[in-house]
């Protein structure tokens, strides 16, 4: 079975802070077996998708951390912390799905 590719791509984010670090590991937390990256980005930009709010991701503590970034910079964010190791992209079957926490 052949696995449903992903890209990663950090823009022009060269580093993270520690706390912000720690800020997207504490909203991927609660994303295991939930959601992957793009609901991740929706949980730090503060998103009121339906998912974000059916899921009470709305209550995370990490939740609008990244309010005044627009979601393919968050994205950004996100990609950096897995391609520096502090998450990694779990596969179900051939699909791409969580990112999760080390």
């Amino acid at each position: 079975m052949q696995r449903v590719d992903y890209s990663l791509d950090t823009g022009n984010v060269a580093c993270l802070q520690y706390n912000e670090i720690k800020a997207i590991l504490r909203a991927a937390d609660e994303l295991i077996a939930q959601g992957g990256r793009s609901l991740l980005t929706k949980v730090l930009k503060g998103s009121k998708d339906k998912k974000v709010l059916a899921h009470g991701l709305d209550r995370n503590p990490s939740y609008g951390f990244y309010s005044y970034l627009s979601l393919p910079e968050i994205a950004n964010q996100v990609d950096w912390t897995i391609m520096h190791d502090f998450l990694r992209i779990e596969y179900s079957d051939r699909l791409p799905l969580d990112p999760l926490a080390f």
